[in-house]
């Protein structure tokens, strides 16, 4: 996953709390900065068919009481068919908040509810239990923002008209679809250029050991230049300075090359 920069690093170990909690209840898939709306971009959401066990982690026997009027517990998916009519994949987002002054300016959407579920997750101290918006759920984490340190299960399930629910469940599949696209296009391009680079190592090496050989033995256009002077031609752009002496080595063996020549050629 790709990590926002404009987002601090305090943002970003919420967010991943909330995700964490999200993944831990049964919510699939579940990820981030996901345009639910034209004027909504939730910072983290997902769709649910939880079990009854998986109910039991959000809400608590009273709410599902207080909401189906019912003495006993029954499955949130239970809850969906009293309330809707028919069994559906329920909708969750989470907004993020890490200061005050965000808290308090996104005050115009917490009378809002874009999703069967909603919560603002938020570090300790930030606000009071009592400033959850009204019907949101509450996921409290530590100062730091590493772990989660309390739910508070004030929310409640809102209704979702069905082509808005089939749009959040899109734009998150859309989101998903875009991740994977990209991690398989990085890793691809890594590969190839791995390959691609071991091509240009393996030219590269041919290259300078070619013309090397060439310029030992007096071949080419090359073959009366210093050898400091080639090796840039050859693809070593810059030349250590401890290899002063190699050098020195390699333009000795040239001059001895030259001088038995020419002895070879006079006899």
């Amino acid at each position: 996953m790709t990590i926002d920069a404009n987002k601090t690093p305090l943002t970003h170990r919420v967010t991943a709390v909330a995700a964490a909690y999200l993944d831990g209840i049964g919510c699939k898939p579940v990820e981030t900065e996901v345009s639910i709306r034209a004027d909504w971009i939730a910072d983290v959401a997902s769709y649910w068919y939880p079990t009854a066990t998986e109910t039991k982690k959000l809400f608590s026997p009273k709410r599902v009481r207080e909401m189906l009027g019912e003495s006993d517990l029954r499955c949130v998916r239970d809850m969906a068919v009293r309330v809707f009519g028919e069994t559906m994949p329920i909708s969750v987002l989470v907004e993020v908040k890490t200061t005050k002054a965000d808290f308090v300016r996104d005050q115009r959407k917490w009378g809002q509810f874009p999703a069967h579920v909603c919560m603002v997750a938020f570090p300790c101290n930030l606000i009071e239990p009592a400033e959850i918006p009204k019907d949101w759920f509450g996921l409290e984490t530590s100062q730091d923002g590493r772990t989660l340190r309390k739910v508070h299960r004030f929310g409640t399930v809102h209704p979702q008209h069905h082509g808005l629910l089939l749009d959040f469940i899109a734009q998150v599949g859309i989101r998903r679809d875009h991740r994977t696209r990209y991690r398989a296009l990085r890793d691809w391009n890594k590969v190839y250029r791995v390959k691609d680079n071991e091509r240009q190592v393996k030219y590269s090496a041919a290259r300078l050991l070619e013309g090397l050989a060439n310029w030992l033995q007096h071949k080419g256009w090359n073959s009366e230049r210093r050898l400091h002077d080639v090796l840039p031609e050859l693809g070593v752009k810059k030349i250590p300075e401890y290899l002063g002496v190699a050098l020195e080595y390699l333009e000795s063996l040239r001059k001895e090359g030259s001088t038995t020549e020419s002895a070879e050629k006079k006899e």
